[in-house]
């Protein structure tokens, strides 16, 4: 397994962890009513600005600490951090991924908000859209170095 792989197992693993909590969080609060007044938005924006930080350094820390535990394991050394075209090809893909998700997410706020929906499903719209395109990335990444090309 290369760093690249490790790494993208580890932001995988932040990333669904974080979308889970993330949707605990939110039927937890809407069963509480806590969204049910005019500072809906902002309770949702209050979780959401914890959630950005911790998941953050949670790849941080879940990286180094994997990266540690693999080095142990299998008692390689140093990783190898040379980055080639190939590895720049992957990246390309990867943020093609993100654009996708989260610009038909954003567009599929502005529809959800033509519609008559709430300021509130349209930032969720965009908040799971964008988790979902940072998971695709990383989930195309990783499938490209397993295939190799």
């Amino acid at each position: 397994m290369t760093y690249q792989d490790r790494n993208n197992v580890v932001s995988i693993i932040v990333g669904l962890i974080t979308t889970a909590y993330v949707i605990f969080r939110l039927v937890e609060m809407n069963a509480a009513g806590r969204f049910d007044g005019a500072d809906a938005v902002n309770v949702w924006a209050q979780m959401v600005i914890w959630i950005i930080p911790i998941a953050i350094g949670g790849t941080i820390i879940g990286t180094i600490l994997f990266n540690i535990g693999y080095a142990i394991v299998t008692r390689t050394e140093k990783p190898s951090f040379l980055v080639d075209e190939r590895d720049k090809l992957f990246d390309r893909r990867g943020i093609v991924a993100v654009v996708l998700f989260s610009g038909g997410g954003f567009i599929l706020a502005i529809i959800a908000l033509t519609f008559g929906w709430s300021a509130l499903r349209a930032f969720n719209i965009i908040y799971f859209s964008m988790a979902l395109g940072s998971m695709s990335a990383d989930l195309v990444k990783f499938i490209s170095y397993r295939r190799g090309y």
